[in-house]
């Protein structure tokens, strides 16, 4: 099996309308997303082009840079937690990615101590 990884940055605000505490109001991250494939095939001696990969990945990643989360639609009705957002950002990323690599996770920090990670299976 292989594996191949990426990382990725976006800043953006959002507030847990539903949380009773600090994060209840409007505030930003400097976010930084970890995105990990996997496969057993390797075409031209690789599982995907990393240009490809991030080329993939800064689709959705561009899409939530310097936004209010709340806003997007996948955020509309679910809370922009740095879960929910992983959580997004992997079955988005998977279902643009074919048959032959599959994401094993996807990690989102919040700050440099603080992430959240969403995996399925396993």
């Amino acid at each position: 099996m292989y594996e191949i990884g990426i990382t990725r940055r976006f800043s953006s605000a959002h507030r847990l309308a539903h949380y009773n505490g600090k994060c209840e109001g409007l505030h930003g991250h400097n976010y930084k997303v970890e995105i990990v494939a996997y496969g057993s095939t390797l075409v031209d001696g690789m599982l995907i082009d990393f240009a490809l990969f991030r080329q993939k990945v800064d689709e959705i990643i561009q899409a939530m840079d310097h936004v209010y989360l709340n806003e997007m639609g996948p955020f509309k009705e679910s809370e922009p937690s740095a879960e929910n957002i992983a959580e997004y950002i992997h079955t988005t990323i998977s279902n643009r990615l074919g048959d032959a690599v599959h994401l094993k996770y996807v990690k989102v920090w919040e700050s440099d101590d603080n992430w959240a990670l969403y995996r399925t299976g396993e």
